[in-house]
């Protein structure tokens, strides 16, 4: 199982899930997008979601030429939590309060 996970993130043939789509998570898929991985973004926010889903970016210095691109490429954002079994690997991108 390990082996088959390594085989597919060399040939890129693995999906790559990135749960938070924030200011950690949405420019670590543009990378993995842009180096030719299929992307699943998982967040809570429903219209988050849908404006990344047009190609639009809610964060200034991420543009939505950049989002548009990885749509165009396969990248998908979803509050479907429950797809996370279609991915090979996920990657968690939330807040962690250091204060407590």
């Amino acid at each position: 199982m390990q082996q088959e996970l390594c085989n597919k993130l060399e040939s890129k043939q693995a999906i790559i899930g990135i749960l938070g789509l924030g200011y950690v998570g949405l420019p670590l898929m543009l990378r993995y997008s842009a180096s030719g991985f299929k992307v699943i973004g998982f967040d809570i926010d429903p219209d988050k979601v849908e404006n990344l889903n047009r190609g639009h970016s809610y964060i200034k210095h991420i543009g939505s030429e950049a989002i548009a691109a990885a749509c165009a490429s396969g990248f998908e954002a979803t509050t479907d939590f429950s797809r996370s079994a279609e991915a090979d690997a996920l990657i968690l991108c939330v807040p962690t309060p250091l204060n407590k």
